[in-house]
This record gives C-alpha cells, sequence and structure tokens, in this order.
C-alpha cells in the first residue's frame, strides 16, 4: 500500500522552520525528510539485493561490495535532497508503507560498512572479513524475510 506525500504539511513546517518557530531538529520535519529518503532507497531495493548477493555469493570482493554499497547509499541521499528541494516532484511522492524497514535494515549494513574501517585509538580492533560476512549475510536474511517476493537471484 502506498500513500502521497503530505506536501502541505511538508511545505507548512518549512515555513514554521524559516519563521524560527521550530528548529531544523523538529522531529516531524525530520520525519518527513527521512520518509522521502527511505523511500528512495527503497525504490532500489532491487540493486542493492542484487549487490548484497554478489558479495555473498563472493562474485565481488568485501572492499569492493563496500565501496559500492557506500556509494550507493550517497547518491540516493543526494537524490532525496534534491527532490525535497522539488514541491513538483514531492506532489506526486508515493511513499510504500514498509520503505522504512527496508531502509532500516540497508542502514544496518551501510553502518556496518563503515564501522568496518573503524580503529579509533588503537585498542579497538577492526573487524574480521569473517565477522562482517556473517553480519551482512545476517542482514540479508532480514531482508529476504521481510521482502519474500522479492528475491532477486
Amino acid at each position: 500500500m502506498e500513500k502521497y506525500f503530505n506536501l502541505s504539511r511538508y511545505k507548512e513546517l518549512l515555513k514554521l522552520e524559516e519563521n524560527r518557530e521550530i528548529t531544523f531538529l523538529d522531529l516531524e520535519l525530520l520525519a518527513y525528510q527521512a520518509s522521502v529518503a527511505w523511500q528512495i532507497s527503497y525504490n532500489r531495493k532491487k540493486d542493492y539485493f542484487i549487490l548484497i548477493d554478489e558479495y555473498l555469493s563472493r562474485i565481488i570482493s568485501p572492499d569492493e561490495f563496500r565501496s559500492k554499497f557506500l556509494e550507493m547509499s550517497k547518491k540516493d541521499s543526494k537524490k532525496a535532497d534534491i527532490i525535497l528541494e522539488d514541491f513538483q516532484k514531492l506532489e506526486v511522492f508515493t511513499l510504500a508503507k514498509d520503505s522504512k524497514l527496508f531502509s532500516d535494515l540497508a542502514n544496518k549494513i551501510e553502518t556496518l560498512c563503515f564501522d568496518y574501517y573503524e580503529i579509533w585509538d588503537g585498542t579497538i580492533k577492526p573487524m574480521s572479513e569473517s565477522e562482517f560476512y556473517y553480519l551482512v549475510n545476517n542482514y540479508y536474511l532480514q531482508l529476504q524475510e521481510a521482502f519474500p517476493f522479492e528475491n532477486f537471484k
């Protein structure tokens, strides 16, 4: 089930922000902005499924997977920012009810990609490739369970 983006309420919130009646950290405003970002990544879920499957099948290397995954996520974020500024596109923008679920799981994999490289002060060891693989596979299984008819192999 889909619903249309509530453009009139979003415009109202932007006007309130502009008049400093709310801050850019207003939760309702952030929720509207986040919903667009969720939908953008949801619209590309097939690409995400394929990329994850290629990594788990060892078709692409772990470094290539992390790089491509983060690049896809970055492009989705930029596209969401552009759409949020285009009221004509927002007027007809639809939101799938399960876009947040998909986005949450994809964000967990994105966080893993960032965390893999993170070594703070030398006392924390970086994640092993096998641990990274296991965690990506775990999130992938959750994605497949949540979207069972969308197995893109």
